[in-house]
């Protein structure tokens, strides 16, 4: 005993020692067997947590598309409303620059005409079965239209009032074959009546008093003669495109296209009263 109780450090220290070793063998031992099991754990996951990221990845990635899909719909929604106001307001700017086009022209014609008065009115009727033939326009006799006037535009001679109510006025157009206008070649001083040829192509008639060689040739300028009851001297009809012998032989027969767009006639002139005898200055195609 008292042996033990002299060196009982030592042999606790020994003691202590040896445990620990023992432990620590244990442990070791135990170590090896966990790591050996994650790596086995590893082994059979890493296929699984491998699909799963992928899935995972592919899923991100869909929802991605998804969230980009919704906000392209978006911006190509805002995109076609803006055209949309873009293509309203250039008709409005294209609507707004013909109509100026229209008065401009029509300030003209009164200032070229000072002397004569001029009354404008707009279009406001046509029948598809008589697109040719007439056309009602929103100035009657309240504002002094009477049957007869004649009515005009920038380019020449649209036709003359043939009925009157107290709003409106019906116009007989310059196309109507059963119009007929005292007319002259600008060049030679032909005389004839200019009627309606073809109303479909817009073409007049110009049937000349003569059958003199020359009278009437391609490119001349026909105007009214001051001839006709209704029409004053001076107003354009058209241009000669081709001249023919009439049926009989004795006389020339000239087509002419006229300068005016009777598909597109929005806006007019009536012409009120003019200077007796006086004749319109030139307003378009070169007519003295």
């Amino acid at each position: 005993m008292d042996f033990l109780y002299r060196y009982r450090r030592p042999i606790i220290t020994v003691l202590l020692v040896a445990v620990l070793s023992a432990l620590l063998s244990y442990t070791s031992k135990i170590r090896h067997q966990v790591l050996t099991l994650a790596s086995v754990m590893t082994t059979v996951t890493a296929p699984v947590a491998d699909g799963l990221n992928v899935a995972g990845n592919r899923v991100g990635l869909a929802a991605g598309t998804i969230g980009q899909l919704f906000v392209l719909r978006k911006e190509v929604v805002r995109l076609k409303s803006e055209l949309l106001l873009l293509n309203t307001m250039r008709l409005e700017l294209q609507e707004v620059e013909a109509d100026n086009n229209q008065l401009r022209s029509l300030l003209f014609v009164k200032k070229k005409l000072g002397s004569w008065k001029l009354s404008a009115a707009t279009v406001i009727g046509r029948n598809p079965e008589t697109w040719f033939d007439t056309l009602t326009i929103n100035e009657g006799s309240r504002a002094g239209i009477q049957t007869g006037m004649p009515v005009i535009v920038p380019q020449g001679v649209v036709g003359r009032i043939v009925s009157v109510a107290p709003t409106t006025s019906q116009v007989l157009l310059l196309l109507d074959p059963a119009s007929g206008v005292g007319a002259m070649d600008v060049r030679s001083r032909a005389a004839g009546v200019v009627v309606g040829q073809d109303p479909v192509t817009g073409k007049l008639k110009f049937q000349l008093f003569s059958n003199q060689p020359g009278d009437v040739k391609p490119g001349d300028a026909i105007i009214t003669s001051g001839f006709s009851h209704f029409f004053p001297k001076g107003l354009l009809l058209g241009e000669v495109s081709k001249v023919t012998t009439g049926p009989s032989g004795l006389t020339q027969v000239a087509t002419v296209v006229p300068q005016v767009n009777f598909n597109q006639i929005e806006t007019v002139m009536v012409v009120e009263a003019h200077p007796s005898g006086e004749a319109a200055p030139p307003l378009r195609g070169g007519v003295p």
